[in-house]
């Protein structure tokens, strides 16, 4: 029966280290899934992190760690008899408790988080190494704390962990603080394994590289690169669906616009019968385009707009426009670069490239228009919540009465960029409206789509810029069947102008909208303020903390014929903000 009980009691000590191996595991594949949305860049992924590390410091492995460092404590005093405190004596045991199911807690919750997530980690090759690499990390400074504080006890006269209780506690309660000191470092551990492992990832890289460049080289597809501050993703989804009229079209799915996204597209899609590429490119830092064009060499190219999304990496529009510029100044003599006439620093663009160039309008304005460059514009723009009607003015003089399946003024932008690159590469007129008129809706973007109960939604939930809100915000004021209901966390990522364009935002949505729910608490104070000041009803601003719970508050307040704008669902790493 004693044995019985011994062995019970090793199990008893031994469980908090158990149940820490989870949790840290657990830990770091959250850290791990912030790296990735931040696209494994660690300063961004320290940032985003430092607020949920918060959040997590004062769990109940905190308040077992601290139950059981004072039951040490008392031993030690008790066995020098410097001290006359007495204390209950199952504070060991009670730490114990609570170190064990606060670890065990933070598991079930993160490994919840994770699978509910909006965009999932991807356990890929890259993600996979520098997960093991941190957990190896962290397990080899835990093993390496064990060493020191077994060496300052025993400098200190503390007897050896076998020895004595007393000893046993000193180290139990030394070793559990380093453990929880190791998994609240989670974001530095992994930020280390990505720096151990640069050169293997540079290694890997690179043969990848050369595979896709080989595959582009025996493949040979024309190539359009396009890029811009927005509208990037339609734009390719819209000109992949007219130049189908035509030609073969490769584009890549979804948003991979990076430049190992694109690589590894390259090598898993692309066939041989594939006569056009179309990539999207995405700009995070200067230079990511350079590359990006290194890759796939284009000869044709479109420019969406130069705008303030991004702005807090970029830091001022003018590095905006140099990095997206990157893509037209690649483009070789006889390119074509398409561009947006309604954006000054996109006709700077225009005017600085020495090859032919194409501008696209909106709604032109001749006192505004170079001259001397060719244009496809938009005129006659009628929008509605179930799609826009417009007349399109090619190159040629030629005009199109086109109906258009998608919402606002920025699809209406992506459909004449597409046209006029098209135009270009010979598809037919008829062809561009009959295309244009098949449009599927582009997920996620100001897509329309019914809801339960006869409500009707407007999903532009990855859209987070000033000038696609302000459309988004006029699809809305259209709807005249039921209330309008406004749902968004705001914008992000815009520096020190975000609480500006997010106050700007709710001035606009005081006129577009009969209810406003805002999601974030803090980070919407600039929508709330904007709302007010632009007369709207304080009893009909809601505040809440997760695009859940505004959801679930709104289910007894729909009713058919209502439309609801779900402006904006930011990433994970933004939530609770």
């Amino acid at each position: 029966m004693e044995s019985f009980l011994s062995y019970l009691k090793v199990i008893w000590i031994l469980l908090p280290f158990a149940a820490w191996v989870f949790s840290n595991s657990y830990s770091q594949k959250r850290t791990l899934h912030i790296l990735q949305l931040e696209d494994y860049i660690p300063s961004r992924m320290l940032r985003s992190s430092g607020k949920k590390s918060l959040q997590t410091l004062f769990d109940l492995d905190l308040i077992g760690l601290v139950l059981i460092s004072i039951y040490a404590y008392r031993m030690v005093c008790s066995a020098d008899g410097t001290c006359g405190c007495r204390l209950v004596g199952f504070y060991d045991e009670l730490g114990i408790f609570f170190w064990t199911i606060g670890c065990a807690y933070r598991s079930f919750s993160i490994g919840r988080s994770l699978k509910t997530s909006k965009k999932k980690l991807v356990l890929t090759p890259r993600a996979r190494r520098i997960y093991w690499t941190g957990i190896i990390i962290s397990f080899f400074i835990a093993a390496r704390l064990v060493v020191i504080i077994y060496e300052i006890g025993s400098s200190k006269g503390i007897p050896s962990i076998i020895d004595s209780e007393l000893g046993f506690l000193y180290f139990h309660a030394w070793i559990l603080a380093s453990m929880f000191v190791i998994e609240r470092a989670s974001p530095l551990i992994l930020s280390l394994s990505v720096f151990v492992l640069k050169p293997v990832e540079s290694f890997i890289q690179k043969r990848y590289l050369r595979d896709a460049k080989r595959i582009l080289g025996e493949i040979k597809p024309l190539v359009i690169g396009i890029t811009g501050s927005y509208g990037k993703t339609g734009t390719k989804e819209i000109l992949a669906a007219i130049l189908a009229e035509k030609y073969n079209v490769f584009k890549p799915p979804g948003s991979y616009n990076t430049l190992m996204g694109v690589t590894r597209i390259i090598r898993e899609k692309m066939r041989p019968y594939h006569e056009v590429f179309v990539a999207e490119m995405g700009a995070y830092k200067i230079g990511s385009i350079n590359k990006l064009c290194e890759l796939v060499n284009p000869t044709h190219g479109i420019i969406t707009i130069i705008g303030l999304q991004h702005l807090e990496r970029f830091k001022t529009q003018k590095a905006i426009q140099q990095a997206k510029g990157e893509l037209i100044r690649s483009l070789p003599a006889n390119g074509l670069a398409i561009l947006n006439g309604n954006d000054p620093l996109c006709r700077e663009i225009g005017d600085a490239h020495n090859g032919r160039v194409i501008y696209f309008y909106v709604e032109k304005d001749e006192s505004d228009a170079p001259v001397d460059k060719a244009s496809v514009s938009a005129r006659n723009i009628h929008l509605s919540p179930v799609g826009s009607d417009f007349t399109i003015s090619f190159t040629d003089g030629e005009e199109l009465e086109i109906h258009l399946p998608l919402l606002g003024r920025p699809a209406i932008a992506n459909a004449v960029a597409s046209a006029a690159m098209a135009e270009q590469l010979g598809v037919p007129k008829r062809g561009i409206k009959r295309a244009l008129a098949s449009m599927p809706q582009v997920q996620h973007r100001l897509e329309a789509k019914p809801g339960e109960g006869g409500v009707r939604i407007i999903d532009d939930a990855f859209n987070s810029n000033p000038i696609g809100a302000a459309s988004a915000l006029e699809v809305l004021s259209q709807a005249t069947d039921g209330r309008r209901i406004l749902v968004t966390p705001g914008m992000v990522e815009l520096g020190e102008m975000e609480s500006e364009a997010n106050y700007k935002f709710g001035k606009q949505a005081a006129v577009a909208c009969d209810l406003a729910v805002l999601v974030g608490v803090n980070r919407v104070e600039p929508i709330r303020k904007g709302l007010l000041d632009g007369g709207f009803d304080e009893e009909k601003i809601w505040v809440v903390s997760t695009l859940n719970e505004g959801l679930d508050k709104l289910k007894g307040y729909l009713q058919p014929g209502d439309t609801m704008l779900l402006e904006n669902d930011l990433p994970d790493q933004y939530d609770n903000q």
